[in-house]
């Protein structure tokens, strides 16, 4: 039987990271299955998905965690293996935001979303400078599952109006099937 475990791995960023907890994974015969990884300003931020025998499990965390010191932190969570695909309780949209940088902007978006049951499944951001001013723009890229009662038509007026209200533009659109497939 095999265990699952979620592997959280934070660092200033530099060579060698990863090689150490892959490292720790080939000792425990673990198999690294999915993951997610960035710099972050000067930091590394992983998040990785491994597998290993039930027996193994314990002591794999312990090494993982052991990892752990000035430098690096390592967090180690049981979790289960992913569900066999269900058919859709929702659709599957991507959420595209673009404005000038302040906060409160993700706060703002998935405050709305939480509360229309709306899932965010990925988000990423980013802040980079306007192509003629310089001015810091805050992107945003989210893939969101909401909810077969929700229509479209009322996600994108409530939506327009956020975006108003924060001086941002947000796009929505379908995804298909072609654009969520893994490689």
């Amino acid at each position: 039987m095999k265990t699952f475990l979620v592997i959280t791995v934070t660092s200033p960023d530099h060579p060698g990271i990863v090689e150490r907890v892959t490292r720790v994974l080939v000792e425990h015969g673990a198999n690294w299955e999915e993951s997610r990884m960035a710099r972050l300003g000067g930091d590394f931020a992983g998040i990785v998905k491994v597998s290993v025998a039930a027996e193994k499990a314990e002591p794999l965390q312990a090494a993982l965690e052991a990892l752990s010191d000035e430098q690096i932190t390592v967090t180690v969570k049981t979790t289960q293996p992913d569900a066999p695909e269900q058919p859709a309780e929702g659709r599957v949209y991507e959420l595209r935001l673009t404005g000038a940088d302040h906060e409160g902007i993700v706060h703002k978006v998935t405050a709305y979303l939480a509360g229309r049951g709306v899932n965010v499944e990925t988000m990423e951001t980013d802040v980079r400078p306007a192509p003629v001013s310089g001015t810091p723009l805050f992107y945003m890229q989210a893939q969101m599952k909401v909810p077969l009662s929700l229509p479209l038509s009322e996600l994108q007026a409530d939506l327009a109006d956020v975006g108003h209200e924060l001086g941002v533009d947000i796009e929505i659109a379908p995804v298909t099937d072609d654009a969520t497939a893994r490689p």
